[in-house]
């Protein structure tokens, strides 16, 4: 999935749906074009890589055009190959690698050589020499339902272990969602905490959810004890290789599970009240070597990344606007002084200059609006402080009881 601004356009959001095909009838003619269109694609690769310059896409089509299309493949299939071939080349160059050797069988297909049915999930596709080949898309119906008012511009099909796979790519113009609140999200180990300001600092809406980054890491504990069991033989005894392969496969599903169902809560709440939605920015930072965190801090940034992905899909699918800051300071900062934090007691923070007490998770979240703020000038006046509250008051730092502030009414995900 991807996701990019048309210049002068609106925001446009591309997903491809990935789906196993059955062909109706004999599925000859489609291997026979899949290997044509493999064997098109070397043979310009071939020609491309003995020349010492790019060619203009003007260039490609005369010197490639007619060549191809001798060999009965139509006008759209060369254009796709010539282009396609040429971006190859670009890659394989750039990496510093040898003339590419092409063995797998694919194609991409544009708009106009192939009908798509989605209401009964049939692709009729145009083949080389006037074939066509008729496939039924192997999905459940609510999943192709997502993609009834978007747009098709172009396909891939592949063979793969004896089965045959398309992805359909889709796009869609989003419109923007004019922002009146902000929203700071903040993560750490054990928890993800987002909290909703108004321009003026006012708190709107405060939740906490669980992460399950404790799992993952049992999970990650299992792997290095199997490792240092084995540690000649692990990558070559395939028992103890499918060991460490399953506990892989838990770490990955549990973090993408985690992050698209967070990710879509997340940008729910922010379609709600109209937020632009601030995240950290982790570009730069490094794990925290003191204290014996090295590891832990690595992770967890290793698992934002995933969140914020999911999480900036989902905004821009909504037309929601994402920013980041600068994280630095923002778990050790008091946010009505700017002094220095000193804990207080279980995850609270006091600050000694002006007797702040917070929950450092929520603090961090107030900081990040902060520094919103502070950036950007539209979503309230550069310097106007949230309502901090009074020394007193609970430890959330924020209206209410500290349970109602600190956990999540709507879900529980990954209870520990």
């Amino acid at each position: 999935m991807v996701s990019y601004p048309v210049r002068g356009e609106q925001p446009v959001v591309v997903e491809a749906l990935k789906v196993r095909a059955v062909p109706e009838g004999s599925h000859d003619a489609l291997l026979e074009f899949l290997r044509l269109y493999r064997d098109a694609v070397q043979l310009v690769v071939n020609e491309l890589w003995g020349l010492d310059r790019k060619l203009s896409r003007k260039k490609l089509h005369e010197q490639f055009y007619e060549k191809l299309r001798k060999l009965g493949l139509r006008a759209h299939h060369v254009k796709e190959i010539y282009t396609y071939a040429q971006s190859i080349v670009e890659s394989a160059r750039s990496n510093g690698g040898r003339k590419p050797v092409l063995r797998r069988l694919n194609a991409r297909v544009d708009r106009y050589d192939y009908r798509l049915d989605l209401e009964n999930r049939v692709l009729l596709l145009k083949l080389h020499n006037s074939y066509e080949v008729k496939l039924r898309l192997v999905a459940p119906r609510e999943r192709v339902e997502k993609f009834k008012n978007w747009g098709n511009y172009e396909l891939v099909v592949k063979y793969e272990n004896g089965e045959l796979w398309v992805s359909v790519y889709f796009k869609r113009i989003v419109k923007p969602v004019k922002p009146k609140t902000v929203m700071a999200v903040d993560l750490n180990f054990d928890n993800l905490t987002l909290a909703i300001f108004t321009p003026n600092g006012r708190l709107v809406r405060l939740k906490r959810f669980k992460t399950p980054l404790r799992k993952v890491l049992t999970h990650r504990i299992w792997v290095e004890r199997i490792q240092k069991r084995y540690p000649r033989s692990w990558r070559y005894v395939k028992g103890v290789r499918r060991a460490i392969e399953r506990h892989g496969e838990r770490i990955r599903s549990i973090s993408w599970d985690y992050a698209h169902k967070v990710g879509d809560l997340i940008t729910e709440l922010a379609l709600k009240y109209h937020s632009v939605v601030v995240l950290e920015e982790l570009e730069g930072l490094r794990g925290n070597g003191n204290k014996g965190r090295k590891f832990n801090k690595k992770l967890s940034l290793w698992f934002y990344r995933r969140i914020q992905f999911c999480v900036e899909y989902e905004a821009k699918e909504r037309g929601l606007k994402i920013v980041k800051v600068n994280p630095r300071g923002t778990s050790t900062r008091c946010p009505r002084c700017g002094s220095k934090l000193a804990e207080d007691s279980y995850r609270t923070l006091r600050c000694s200059k002006c007797n702040y007490v917070g929950d450092r998770d929520v603090i961090a979240t107030v900081n990040l609006y902060l520094k919103f703020t502070y950036k950007y000038s539209r979503c309230g006046e550069p310097g106007v402080s949230p309502n901090a509250p009074k020394p007193d008051e609970n430890p959330s730092g924020m209206r209410g009881n500290r349970d109602e502030a600190m956990t999540s009414t709507n879900i529980n995900l990954y209870e520990s």
